[in-house]
C-alpha cells in the first residue's frame, strides 16, 4: 500500500511508535526512526534492517524540543531516501511521573507548597508540553516546509502528518493536567491547520488512544485491561492510520479516537448558535471548513 514512500516516525524505538514503523514498512514504505534513546534506536534499527533490508529503514537521535534537531532529522530523512519525504508521524511523549506529585514541588496542580515565602524559586516542570505538544508543533513546522518544497504525488498529495494525541485530548484528565493540556493542544491543531492547507496537498490529523501497552503505563495496569478485554491493540492504531494514509483519503483536520477493537471519528462541535458562526466566519471561511472537515461516508461512526 506504501511501496516507495518515504516517512518520518519521531519516538519510535518503542511503543506506538515502533508499530507505526512497523506497519509501513510491511507494507512497503522506507522509513526514518526517530528518538531521544539512540541505544534503544540503533538496537531496534538494527532489528528491522535485518527484517526489511539494510536499504528500507535509518536511525537518526533526535529531540524534539530542539528545533535544529528536529531540523537535522529531516534533512537526514531527504538525504538518505531521496528529496521526498511523504508521511510524517509525530509520536514522541512523556507523562508526569506519579511518584513525583505532592512530593516534589514541581509537579504540575498537585504540589501542597508549605510556604509561600519562597514560592518563586520553585516554578512548575513544563517538559510534558515541551515534549507533548511543542516537539509536536516543531515536528510539524518542518513537515510543512518539506511538504510545499516537493511536487504533488500521483494521487494529488505533498505530504501526510499524523501526530500521536490521546483519549485526553477529548475528555477531562485530572490525573496529569500538563498532559491533557498538551494533548487538548495537539487537536486543536489538527482542526486549525487540517483544513488549511487541504488545497496544497497536505493532510493533518492525530488519533487518540486509550490506553496501549506503552512505557508510558504501568505494567500491572496493562496486565488488568488485558483481562478485562479493555486494552488497545496496536491493530486499532494502525487500522487508524490507513484511513489518513490511504491515496484516495482527504481526511484532514480530524481526530480518531481508538479503545479496544473500535475507531470513531470524534465530530467538530457545532456552531453555538447563528451569531457564533458569523463570528467565527470573520477569522475563516465557515463553509471552507466545514467542507474540508468533512467525513462523511468513510466507514468509521462518528461520535459527538
Amino acid at each position: 500500500m506504501y511501496k516507495g514512500k518515504v516517512a518520518i516516525v519521531t519516538g519510535a524505538a518503542s511503543g506506538i511508535g515502533l508499530g507505526i514503523a512497523e506497519h509501513l514498512l510491511d507494507q512497503g514504505a522506507r522509513v526514518v526512526v526517530g528518538d531521544l534513546n539512540a541505544v534503544a534506536g540503533v538496537q531496534v534499527v538494527d532489528k528491522l534492517k535485518a527484517k526489511y533490508g539494510d536499504d528500507k529503514v535509518e536511525f537518526c537521535a533526535v529531540n524534539v524540543t530542539d528545533w535544529a534537531s528536529v531540523c537535522t532529522l529531516f534533512a537526514l530523512a531527504s538525504k538518505t531516501f531521496g528529496s521526498r519525504i511523504d508521511f510524517v508521524f509525530v509520536n514522541a511523549g512523556i507523562a508526569q511521573m506519579s511518584e513525583m506529585r505532592s512530593s516534589d514541588p514541581g509537579h504540575f496542580s498537585t504540589t501542597h507548597h508549605p510556604s509561600l515565602d519562597d514560592l518563586g524559586d520553585r516554578p512548575p516542570r513544563l517538559s510534558v508540553i515541551r515534549v507533548n505538544l511543542d516537539g509536536v508543533l516543531y515536528t510539524l513546522h518542518a513537515a510543512l516546509a518539506y511538504f510545499r518544497a516537493q511536487d504533488k504525488d500521483e494521487d494529488g498529495w505533498r505530504g501526510k502528518f499524523v501526530a500521536t494525541g490521546s483519549n485526553a485530548s477529548i475528555y477531562p484528565f485530572p490525573n496529569d493536567a500538563l498532559y491533557a493540556a498538551a494533548k487538548q493542544g495537539v487537536l486543536g491543531m489538527c482542526r486549525a491547520v487540517g483544513p488549511k492547507v487541504l488545497d496544497e496537498g497536505i493532510t493533518v490529523n492525530c488519533f487518540g488512544p486509550s490506553v496501549v501497552a506503552t512505557g508510558l503505563a504501568p505494567p500491572d495496569f496493562i496486565n488488568m485491561l488485558e483481562r478485562e478485554h479493555r486494552l488497545t491493540p496496536m491493530r486499532t492504531v494502525t487500522d487508524a492510520v490507513d484511513v489518513f494514509l490511504d491515496p484516495k483519503s482527504q481526511v484532514t483536520g480530524q481526530i480518531i479516537e481508538n479503545c479496544g477493537t473500535k475507531n470513531v471519528f470524534r465530530s467538530v462541535p457545532t456552531y453555538m448558535d447563528g451569531a457564533a458562526r458569523a463570528n467565527m466566519n470573520e477569522f475563516h471561511p465557515v463553509d471552507q471548513i466545514d467542507s474540508a472537515l468533512s467525513v462523511d461516508g468513510l466507514g468509521l461512526d462518528v461520535v459527538s
